[in-house]
């Protein structure tokens, strides 16, 4: 996937800062750059779309279902009409559609999966790696200019999916809090990279669903992760941009800047090198209490 944000191009800064842990939790999976690059035993990963997280829902169970659905769109849709009408379908069979709280069948739903595929399809023909929605939850991302058709991510798809079903990772679609609420104890550490506080008012966009995410969800972020860390000792790693709102809102966290090149942006003036620091949060001196929430032990994790 191609994702705002995304941390493919950080994974040498950030993956020394990751505490050792069983678990990792990210409430903000995105393109999941960071599940794709640790090596953790299991995985809570969470994010508040519901077409990204069926994608990964889809892929983890049925890899080539997915591949077999999404591979026709590249072949056959590849310019800005394909791209148009793809997009109109898209958004006409979100109207009468409901995601399920899980896929629990034991064969390929073809509703789910051609959602998935679609949702692919988008993401790598759309412009520039935006992932954008109106006010009324309607995908509207124009067609991106490309000097070489985007190339079908087979290998890439089949490699998600043995990683997924490897670590039995989750993929819930929630908000941050109940994400974080999933599974809090001693052995579990938390990586956050919520929508970034914006380096200025021109580059203020910061809604990669129809719900947004500015300086209120921020602060009630940070609340939750101070709780996480000091009432259930979880150690916690946090990636935002270098602003002077970042360093007040999550001042509690020792900050590391990076400098990183940024290729994923609906602004060109945003794209190229930009200032970010990685927040450390580590666990508190005292033992913590090792608490679960939404899950039975005796039959597994509940899914969102």
């Amino acid at each position: 996937m191609r994702w705002p944000g995304g941390k493919s191009r950080v994974i040498p800064d950030l993956l020394p800062l990751l505490p050792k842990a069983d678990c990792l939790v990210e409430p903000f999976v995105g393109g999941a750059s960071v599940f794709l690059n640790t090596e953790y035993r299991r995985y809570i990963l969470g994010d508040i779309n519901p077409d990204l997280i069926n994608l990964y829902r889809q892929i983890m169970r049925w890899p080539d279902a997915v591949i077999d659905a999404a591979r026709p769109l590249f072949k056959v849709y590849g310019d800005k009409d394909g791209y148009k009408w793809i997009r109109d379908d898209f958004n006409a069979r979100a109207r009468d559609y409901r995601y399920p709280h899980a896929d629990c069948g034991g064969s390929p739903d073809a509703g789910l999966v051609l959602r998935a595929a679609q949702f692919l399809y988008l993401n790598r023909h759309g412009y520039n790696g935006v992932v954008r929605y109106n006010r009324q939850g309607g995908y509207n991302v124009p067609f991106g200019k490309h000097k070489t058709p985007p190339y079908f991510p087979e290998e890439q798809i089949r490699l998600f999916s043995e990683k997924a079903n490897d670590t039995k990772a989750i993929f819930v679609c929630c908000d941050f809090q109940n994400t974080i609420k999933i599974m809090i104890g001693s052995d579990v550490a938390i990586y956050c990279d919520p929508p970034y506080l914006p380096t200025s008012e021109t580059a203020n966009f910061t809604q990669y669903h129809s719900a947004p995410f500015g300086e209120k969800e921020h602060r009630q972020l940070a609340v939750t992760l101070l709780a996480a860390n000091r009432l259930y000792g979880a150690p916690i790693v946090l990636s935002n941009s270098d602003t002077p709102a970042t360093r007040e809102i999550y001042r509690d966290f020792n900050f590391q800047e990076i400098s990183v090149n940024r290729s994923v942006s609906a602004n060109a003036a945003t794209r190229g090198a930009a200032c970010e620091v990685i927040g450390v949060l580590k666990s508190p001196l005292t033992s913590p209490l090792a608490v679960w929430f939404g899950v039975d032990l005796a039959k597994g994790a509940e899914v969102f």
